[in-house]
């Protein structure tokens, strides 16, 4: 019986489990809140320029983030990863700026999700690749949906006038919204590169992760 119980939770010809267990859990808990930490501060040392703030902060978090998302992704080996830290986002962006942000976040996450249908992806990088840059993209694109999205709420929340318009100035041009998010991307497949080639084969060869 329990034999048939586990199989019961198993992707049929993956041999993973389909279920997230307590474990699963307990690891995108602590991996997240790591990675929470670490930005938070990497945010501090970078924050006193804000226009390195405001177009390459999540470009550097996609760098600095990478190795940690990464081996998070492979060690549960299953879908949840991407959707949790996006729901972290949600919750800090409904904390800190208000409820209008969650629903970006959420979305994020379940775009993240989509990108790993599919057999086996959670134990491919160039698939766990492909999940990150999605988040991280929400990530470097959830200040330019305040003006873009949600410029009403954003105003209610008392910002002000002077961040409006810095916002406004540069997440309404085209070129600078580009060079943000291009060099996003560039800078989380790197990250993913640095990411396989020092950690991931590492832990491979331990057993650590699959």
């Amino acid at each position: 019986m329990a034999d048939q119980a586990r199989e019961s939770t198993k992707i049929p010809g993956d041999g993973t489990q389909r279920r997230l267990s307590v474990k699963d859990f307990a690891t995108m808990d602590i991996f997240c809140t790591v990675m929470f930490v670490i930005f938070m501060a990497y945010s501090i040392l970078t924050g006193a320029s804000l226009f390195y703030s405001m177009i390459f902060n999540a470009a550097g978090a996609a760098l600095i983030l990478s190795p940690f998302y990464m081996y998070m992704s492979m060690k549960v080996g299953k879908h949840g990863p991407a959707f949790v830290y996006n729901l972290m986002w949600a919750i800090v962006a409904g904390l800190m700026m208000g409820p209008f942000m969650v629903p970006w976040f959420l979305g994020g996450g379940i775009l993240a999700e989509l990108s790993m249908v599919g057999k086996g992806a959670y134990h491919d990088v160039k698939r766990v690749a492909i999940s990150w840059i999605v988040c991280c993209l929400v990530r470097a694109a959830h200040g330019m949906s305040e003006i873009w999205f949600f410029k009403d709420a954003f105003l209610a929340t008392g910002v002000s006038d002077a961040q409006i318009q810095i916002q406004t100035q540069f997440y309404t041009d085209p070129l600078w919204v580009c060079v943000s998010l291009a060099v996003t991307v560039a800078l989380a497949v790197l990250g993913c590169y640095l990411s396989n080639k020092l950690v991931v084969k590492h832990f491979r060869k331990t057993g650590a992760i699959k």
